[in-house]
């Protein structure tokens, strides 16, 4: 719970230190960037996490937090995205497929496309979920996405409702399918 906790106290901090700011560093001590390789890079991801077909019924985020409690079991489909730090050890963040990334408005020129820095932080967290890897014990497992997926790919992801706040809606992922990769140009 702690870790759970943590990944997204960090996430937050990430977005409100880095929406405005393109060039924006990491802070000393904000947590793994990405591109951080260590501990929560460390192990394999789980065994049949990442699938070979789409699970059937995926729905958009947004549809999804209208009528869902926690323990609902959910497929969502989005883009990975909602941030500028999107991975944060076996933590990762989805957004909406109708909130449009900084890449998809012409004439803007942002360096970190992802973090849907165009829009209203408000609205991004309305849009977004975070999708976490964990053990058969609850825990956050010391493993990462980073690598697998990359910041705009378009996944569809099976789990179950950890947190269904409409501000911290939270999926224990089960299964992740890859549906697009994202090409730059």
């Amino acid at each position: 719970m702690k870790y759970i906790l943590s990944a997204v106290l960090l996430m937050g901090l990430a977005f409100l230190a880095g929406c405005g700011s393109k060039d924006a560093a990491p802070q000393k001590g904000a947590g793994p960037a990405v591109g951080t390789s260590g501990a929560a890079a460390s192990a394999a991801l789980p065994a049949g996490l990442i699938l070979a077909a789409a699970p059937e019924g995926a729905k958009d985020i947004l549809e999804v937090k209208k009528s869902i409690k926690e323990g609902d079991e959910v497929v969502i489909r989005g883009r990975v995205g909602g941030d500028v730090k999107v991975f944060v050890g076996a933590t990762m963040l989805v957004t909406d497929m109708s909130l449009q990334s900084c890449d998809m408005k012409p004439g803007d020129e942002c360096k970190t496309p992802w973090d849907y820095c165009c829009d209203p932080p408000e609205t991004i967290q309305q849009h977004r979920a975070l999708v976490q890897l964990v053990g058969a014990d609850g825990k956050t497992l010391k493993t990462s996405l980073e690598g697998t997926l990359s910041p705009l790919d378009i996944v569809v992801v099976k789990g179950k409702v950890y947190k269904a706040e409409s501000s911290n809606f939270i999926i224990n992922a089960t299964g992740i399918f890859v549906e697009k990769k994202f090409k730059k140009g």
